[in-house]
């Protein structure tokens, strides 16, 4: 078993579909399906209910998804551990990335980096950044700096009840957000029924508040008892690491 087999595994665990976990990571889904039929023969059991709709955890999927994000989270830890002069300085992040690597995946350690949580607009218009990593969903271009990581998480539209007639759509007022440009795609452009807010806190207890229905990450359908409502797909949403490779001057 490799850690490939366990991102592989934890993208199935978010997206429950082999076709767009194969499509995000690039693989040929016969590629993907094998890969977790190896992991269930490894550990002699069933990790997903397979159906026409998709793919479901079972009561062992979760526990292995449990396991899975737990040496994942160790791994990098220790990478950064012995890499020390990836450690020290200043992260530049997306807000919601930050909140998903604080609550879902643990990987935010305070002890080794200090956060600078920027919108996607802020991020792209760095120039000279004074920091040594920045983790993004924007276009993130600076020649100091090198990608070094490339992943995706699901978001889908969530709002508080099935019961959404009349409710607007909400987007964030950064006009770089990939979540507002997909929620513009999927509305054709029509501004009629949107607002526009510029912090996603406020977008999200507007949401679980009942005053409208927003494209955000899937996780947080469980962590604030919010449903997911029409079209009822996941998206796949990119982001990626980027490390300095140059000293600041």
């Amino acid at each position: 078993m490799q850690l490939n087999d366990l991102e592989i595994f934890c993208q199935l665990y978010q997206l429950r579909s082999i076709n767009q976990v194969a499509q995000a990571l690039g693989y040929a889904q016969s590629n993907v399906s094998a890969r977790l039929q190896q992991l269930e023969r490894k550990f002699d059991t069933q990790l997903f209910n397979r159906t026409h709709q998709g793919i479901t955890p079972t009561e062992n999927g979760q526990l292995f998804y449990e396991y899975a994000t737990d040496v994942l989270t160790k791994t990098s830890r220790l990478q950064e551990q012995l890499h020390p002069h990836h450690t020290d300085g200043t992260t530049a992040i997306s807000e919601l990335l930050f909140n998903y690597f604080t609550t879902e995946t643990h990987a935010i350690d305070l002890n080794t980096h200090q956060y600078q949580i920027m919108s996607s607009s802020d991020i792209m218009a760095l120039d000279e950044p004074k920091v040594d990593r920045v983790i993004t969903y924007a276009q993130f271009s600076n020649p100091s700096f090198k990608e070094i990581d490339r992943q995706h998480f699901a978001a889908t539209f969530l709002a508080s009840s099935q019961t959404t007639d009349q409710l607007p759509y909400i987007v964030n007022s950064d006009h770089h957000c990939p979540f507002r440009a997909r929620t513009l795609r999927f509305l054709h452009g029509d501004f009629s029924n949107v607002q526009e807010i510029n912090s996603w806190e406020s977008i999200i207890n507007l949401v679980a508040h009942g005053q409208g229905i927003a494209l955000l990450p899937s996780y947080l359908a469980k962590q604030r008892h919010l449903t997911s409502v029409w079209p009822k797909r996941h998206y796949q949403v990119p982001y990626a690491t980027y490390q300095r490779d140059k000293l600041p001057r």
